[in-house]
């Protein structure tokens, strides 16, 4: 048997995986996702991952993908790479350590010298590369609490024009709004009340998580970020906030407008992703008949999106035999992992 960890660890998630591996296949394993702001609390780091490393169990090697490199914790995303790299290290010393590379490769970071850069936010790419040897040919919606990928596959291979996150935004494969944690004003500036078009406030008074909790496509348990304003997490908590969008107080507004409000954010939303899918599949011949695989807490918005582009959609595969481990990046990267060292 093989025991391997995946770690994706974010700006404001840090989660990972452990499969068993017998004769090659992943058996069984678990999840475990931690809210958790690398941005504030970077030199808490470590002891969170010796936690969670110690929750998993025993491993005989790791991987490791991320994107909490950008934080502004960091002077440079080398400096961030290094960082995280050394938490693992001592969070779980003594594990053999690889990271997944911009080149798809898996590279050994726990000895001689590492290309930094090269391994900074590649958690996309273990993502893609294993969904590619499941569904050859379709468009990987990855919608978590940040951020959207947007991945065309195609003969099983990778068919993104980006690597680096400048390259991918450039090219519509990455879009910086997510299920949770993206600002309204981020995602719309006005907003339609009692048929006039209002300007919206640019405070942080809501987030994504708020439209999505007043909507009913999230439950209190799925708004695993801090709220703007510290507060609770009830359907309540999320109309006020979002009141204080238009610069008003919920009791000025109706359960009606405050819903319609909430719709429409979520549509300038849906809209936004919409755009950037048709960015991406334009540039196949046949892009507007791939399936697209939805992934992420925000997979009810990518189901959304093909809906809108009447596009079919294909449950993200499961990745252990006991259908415990569905893919995310960390899973997919312990799978990669695990299947690497199978082979020996």
């Amino acid at each position: 048997m093989i025991r391997v960890v995946g770690w994706d660890i974010g700006g404001a998630n840090v989660k990972a995986a452990r499969l068993l591996f017998t004769d090659g296949r992943a058996e069984s394993g678990r999840t475990v996702r931690r809210y958790f702001e690398l941005w504030n609390h970077s030199s808490s780091l470590r002891p969170l991952l010796q936690e969670i490393q110690g929750d998993l169990g025993p491993a005989d090697a790791m991987v490791l993908t991320m994107t909490g490199e950008l934080c502004d914790a960091f002077d440079d995303r080398a400096e961030g790479v290094a960082r995280i790299i050394d938490a693992v290290r001592e969070g779980a010393p003594g594990i053999p350590l690889y990271a997944v590379d911009l080149d798809s490769r898996l590279v050994r970071v726990d000895g001689g010298k590492v290309d930094l850069l090269a391994i900074a936010a590649t958690n996309w790419i273990a993502e893609a590369l294993v969904l590619a040897n499941r569904q050859p040919d379709c468009l990987m919606v990855d919608i978590g609490s940040t951020t959207t990928d947007l991945i065309p596959i195609l003969d099983g291979k990778i068919a993104a024009q980006g690597k680096r996150d400048i390259e991918r935004l450039a090219r519509g494969e990455l879009i910086y709004t997510g299920a949770l944690r993206t600002p309204v004003a981020a995602i719309t500036s006005h907003i339609p009340v009692r048929g006039a078009v209002c300007r919206t406030s640019a405070e942080y008074f809501a987030i994504s998580a708020d439209v999505y909790l007043a909507l009913g496509r999230l439950k209190p348990e799925d708004y695993t970020c801090a709220t703007p304003d510290g507060r609770g997490k009830t359907k309540e908590d999320a109309l006020r906030r979002l009141a204080r969008v238009a610069c008003e107080d919920s009791q000025h507004l109706t359960a009606g407008e405050l819903h319609g409000i909430a719709a429409y954010i979520a549509e300038q939303q849906i809209q936004q992703i919409t755009e950037g899918m048709l960015q991406v599949l334009s540039r196949f011949e046949n892009g507007l008949h791939l399936p697209v695989v939805p992934v992420g807490i925000g997979a009810f918005l990518g189901e959304a999106c093909a809906q809108r582009l009447n596009l079919s959609t294909c449950d993200p595969p499961v990745l252990s035999d006991r259908g415990s481990v569905v893919l995310s990046p960390c899973a997919a990267a312990a799978y990669l992992l695990g299947e690497t060292l199978s082979r020996g």
